[in-house]
């Protein structure tokens, strides 16, 4: 919509290692999650996945949950987890 979330951002995230997002409402914490997940196209730069990555997730729509906890909901999303 013509606001500027992020300039010149750059991260790593390792293999194993985990992270959180967190920001206040309207700080582009889901727009970065629609950009990884190619949901959305960045104006310009590039967000590099290896192709061995299984990237997983739901949105904050808690309708897609479909009656499973946030855990039952990831561990039926990964097949070692369940």
């Amino acid at each position: 919509g013509g606001q500027v979330l992020y300039t010149n951002g750059s991260f790593f995230i390792g293999p194993g290692e985990k992270v959180g997002l967190v920001g206040p409402n309207g700080a582009g914490k889901t727009s970065l999650f629609r950009l990884i997940t190619g949901e959305e196209r960045a104006d310009a730069g590039s967000i590099d996945i290896p192709k061995s990555l299984r990237l997983c997730y739901f949105s904050q729509n808690v309708g897609e949950l479909k009656g499973r906890s946030a855990i039952e909901e990831v561990i039926h999303g990964n097949e070692r987890l369940g």
